[in-house]
């Protein structure tokens, strides 16, 4: 005898399923709220991208015109002297734009900058 009569294990077995689902919902929950703090971040992430735009555009203009490159040329100026500096692509950008009318960017800055635009015309001329 197993001592649970039929009432028993149907209570029994209704507990677990009621378990289980609860374990389900949880993990729902878990995945729903996983799921959305990365799209929170990927929208950060995009916004802050589409803001920092137009200063990148503005830095590129500005590289064209004192390195006399093509935009190709002065974006790839741009992404070597983030790398070189290693200062992100918009703080980069900032710099440039900002030196128009007033301090100059970082030494680091300034140094991949001119190398950037050496190693630009060393290879084209």
């Amino acid at each position: 005898m197993s001592g649970m009569n039929d009432e028993q294990a149907g209570t029994e077995n209704a507990a677990d399923a009621s378990w289980a689902a609860s374990d389900e919902e949880q993990y729902r929950a878990v995945s729903a709220e996983t799921e959305s703090e990365e799209l929170r971040k990927e929208v950060d992430g995009l916004r802050q991208a589409l803001a920092s735009h137009p200063v990148i555009d503005m830095a590129r203009g500005i590289v064209m015109a004192t390195a006399a490159c093509t935009p190709e040329q002065a974006w790839q100026l741009l992404v070597d002297v983030s790398q070189h500096s290693n200062v992100k692509l918009r703080e980069v950008a900032r710099h440039i734009v900002d030196s128009v009318n007033g301090p100059p960017p970082p030494p680091a800055v300034r140094t991949a900058l001119r190398a950037a635009i050496a190693a630009l015309h060393g290879s084209t001329g």
